[in-house]
Order: C-alpha cells, then structure tokens, then sequence
C-alpha cells in the first residue's frame, strides 16, 4: 500500500470504529466470509490541483446471497428536472445554493444482517480474525 493512501485509508477505518459500523472478532468456522478491497478517490479542485485523497473499504457484493447477507438495496437518484426548479427558485428568490460533500452518508441506517468479511489489506488485528459488519447497502 502505497503511503500517500495511509492516510485517508486510517481516516476510514476511524470513522468505521467510531460509529461502531464493525468489530473485530474470531474468525467463525460456520459463516461465509466475504471479501473487501479498497476503493481510492481522487478529489480535484476548480483549479485541476489535487484537492484530497478519500479511500472507502467495500464488500465484495458479488459473493453476496439475498436474504441471507442482505434483503433490499437502494439508490439515491435526483431527477434533473429538480436540479432545475431549485436552481430557478434559488436564481429568482436570489439565495445561494452550495455543494455538500456528505463522508460515510450511508452509516446511518438500519441492518438486520450482520457480514462477515475478511480484514482489510494493511489493517490487520490478530492472526486468524475478520471484521464483523452491520453493514449498510450502498447505492448501485
């Protein structure tokens, strides 16, 4: 792993442990164990500069079975239809509009599935342990 990743790397997985997304614990004999992998992004500011580095860890969902790692899965969409009527209402009321950048936006939802996924590459704890996640479904 490269070290102009650690950081944002550590980043995640702070943020993962503060929310209590996962837990370390022993590997069990009787769960299918799922794999993950890092996923990098580079962020570009207006000027084409390198703005930051964000990297997010990411179940291999392909190996997952419905109804048994998870049951519904969903995705944010906004039609441009609705960019425009806030843009228009925002250009005729003249208010300012800005851009958010929300980090880990999915963690607050609610899971009855736990998912367990093998530990990520560079963060290992103990020999044969693996994460245990509540994991919440990306949007697609």
């Amino acid at each position: 792993m490269p070290n102009l990743w650690l950081e944002p790397i550590s980043k995640e997985i702070e943020i993962l442990r503060a929310r209590n997304i996962f837990e370390v614990i022993q590997r069990p004999k009787d769960k299918d164990i799922l794999g993950s992998k890092w996923v990098y992004i580079v962020k570009w500011n207006k000027n084409k500069e390198l703005d930051k580095r964000k990297a997010k860890i990411i179940v291999k969902g392909y190996a997952q079975v419905i109804g048994k790692d998870y049951d519904e899965t969903y995705a944010l969409v906004m039609h441009l239809e609705s960019v425009w009527l806030v843009c228009t209402i925002a250009v005729t009321r003249r208010l300012c509009l800005w851009q958010v950048n929300f980090v880990s936006a999915f963690l607050n939802s609610e899971n009855s599935f736990n998912v367990y996924m093998e530990q990520s590459r560079g963060f290992k704890e103990g020999k044969d342990n693996i994460f245990l996640y509540s994991i919440i479904q990306q949007s697609r």
